[in-house]
């Protein structure tokens, strides 16, 4: 398997990013917020969301949009549903059609109560969204990555 760009650093995203490192994929984690992008380079954990999680080492972080989603495989977007709005925006210079877009958060846009998919039919061309699907479930970010089961 190719490069798997996970674009946000919240509980769940550096959770999948993580498992998805251990697992043995190249995998980079961005996060908007350039300090904790060297934080969790510095110290292997995500103290502001996924506090006392040490990640792999394997797994490399981003605060570059154009890293995280250029060339990648796979690219997961977990990024809080009221900014995937503007990180899609933000991404889509850098999606080609052989990238695969996994959406795994959740929620509606407060504004026009659309959900991802809909933000997503509506931004991405055809040819991009041919590739768009949604990873779900009743999951605790802190379990996952405790390798609990689920």
């Amino acid at each position: 398997m190719g490069a798997i760009g996970v674009i946000g650093a919240g509980s769940w995203g550096t959770t999948l990013a993580d498992l998805l490192a251990k697992k043995g994929h190249d995998v980079i984690l961005w996060a908007y917020e350039a300090d904790l992008v060297k934080e969790m380079e510095e110290t292997r954990v995500n103290s502001v969301f996924l506090p006392g999680i040490t990640l792999s080492p394997r797994l490399r972080f981003t605060n570059s949009l154009q890293e995280a989603a250029s060339g990648k495989e796979i690219v997961l977007f977990v990024s809080p549903t009221q900014v995937f709005r503007s990180v899609l925006k933000g991404a889509l210079p850098f999606l080609t059609e052989e990238t695969l877009l996994v959406n795994a958060a959740k929620g509606v846009e407060l504004d026009t109560l659309k959900t991802i998919s809909q933000i997503s039919a509506e931004l991405l061309p055809a040819r991009l969204f041919a590739n768009f699907c949604v990873i779900s479930g009743p999951s605790f970010a802190r379990e996952v990555a405790q390798e609990m089961p689920t």
